[in-house]
């Protein structure tokens, strides 16, 4: 998942707006976050460089949240 486009068309995008401070970065966080609950395996751009630009879901074998 690199990005989202909320209802008032505004597009939150991974690679641009998940470090800071902003209410995209925190929304970002909180998606990462709550994704753990409905896939097995979840990786975001705080795990690795090849994550760096979007959020890996996986409904896998194993169970990872990172």
């Amino acid at each position: 998942l690199a990005g989202v486009v909320l209802a008032d068309g505004r597009r939150v995008r991974v690679a641009a707006d998940w470090t800071g401070r902003s209410a995209e970065a925190a929304f970002l966080h909180d998606l990462h976050a709550g994704a753990c609950g409905f896939f097995d395996g979840v990786l975001g751009p705080d795990y690795n460089r090849a994550h760096a630009d979007h959020l890996h879901l996986d409904r896998g074998p194993y169970r990872v949240c990172r």
